[in-house]
């Protein structure tokens, strides 16, 4: 990691996150030797860094790890299983399609991480929720230092419609083994994505899904649960074809879907800020619209 001591911005933009925030020059202090020096623009967070995460959170008893399916070169497609592994109502997780995005990667966790705690809420939620997360949807790509694509040379977030790489093939048939598992639905679904600037592509508001509104019911919440926050909110009007996860996730399973992009520049404790922000908030949702519609059907 490089000390920030020896980095020096230059006519630093204003902005807090994107392209508003970057400066004109960065003049960076390296001790250079014989042996080669890398240097990234993200923190690297390879495999290694992800599994060793996953077994940290899957000590705890209500967390089980699982494994989807193979990459193409046979790295693992780990899962994370936590809460009620019998519920009928469920969601779905996913990170890191794209190899470098590593800031979506770390607002993932901090969602997952709130989702674990030992709050009133997370445990309410997860006696009533299966929650299932699949937090390095490319391995190979990782590994590989690619950009956007997977050993098979595909951006993974271009084959939901035709499934010609094993990693997405890997959860769509896991997502449709555990609705007949189980007779239930995936309520929810969130892809994390890192992009130039914090935005939220939902789908747009005429597609009613498994829990109508929800995602922009969920963007209010957050905006009124992060002072001085304004959501940048872009809808998805041309959903098809579904090729992209979130319109796959609404078209074939009824999912609530969005993309959630986290700026290259968004400062690392407000990433987490949001992540944890976001997961309290559709946490709330979820379970009042579950509560209301044990009501109404009491009525």
């Amino acid at each position: 990691m490089l000390n920030r001591s020896r980095i020096t911005e230059e006519e630093k933009g204003e902005g807090l996150t994107g392209a508003s925030s970057r400066p004109k020059r960065i003049i960076m202090r390296l001790k250079t030797h014989k042996k080669p020096l890398w240097v990234s623009a993200q923190e690297l967070q390879t495999s290694k860094h992800v599994f060793r995460w996953m077994d940290r959170i899957a000590k705890k008893s209500f967390v089980r790890k699982a494994e989807v399916g193979k990459s193409k070169e046979g790295r693992p497609l780990r899962m994370l299983q936590i809460g009620n592994k019998n519920s009928a109502k469920m969601m779905l997780v996913i990170s890191r399609q794209h190899p470098p995005e590593v800031t979506g990667y770390f607002a993932m966790k901090a969602f997952v991480e709130k989702l674990v705690d030992r709050s009133r809420l997370s445990k309410k939620f997860r006696k009533d929720w299966g929650i299932y997360v699949i937090p390095l949807m490319n391995p190979d790509g990782v590994d590989n230092g690619h950009w956007r694509h997977s050993a098979g040379g595909i951006d993974l977030n271009r084959d939901w419609t035709q499934f010609n790489q094993p990693e997405g093939l890997a959860v769509s048939e896991f997502l449709k083994k555990r609705e007949r598992e189980t007779g239930g639905k995936f309520y929810f679904g969130i892809d994390f994505h890192s992009t130039w600037d914090d935005i939220y592509y939902p789908m747009d508001k005429s597609f009613k899904g498994n829990m109508p509104d929800l995602v922009y019911d969920w963007m209010e919440s957050i905006k009124k649960a992060i002072p001085k926050y304004e959501p940048n909110i872009r809808p998805n009007t041309r959903p098809k074809p579904a090729i992209v996860s979130r319109n796959y996730f609404y078209f074939s399973h009824g999912m609530e879907a969005i993309v959630f992009e986290i700026g290259d520049n968004t400062p690392r404790k407000f990433i987490k800020k949001k992540g944890k922000v976001g997961a309290v908030e559709l946490m709330k949702l979820m379970l009042a619209r579950q509560n209301s519609k044990v009501s109404a059907a009491a009525n």
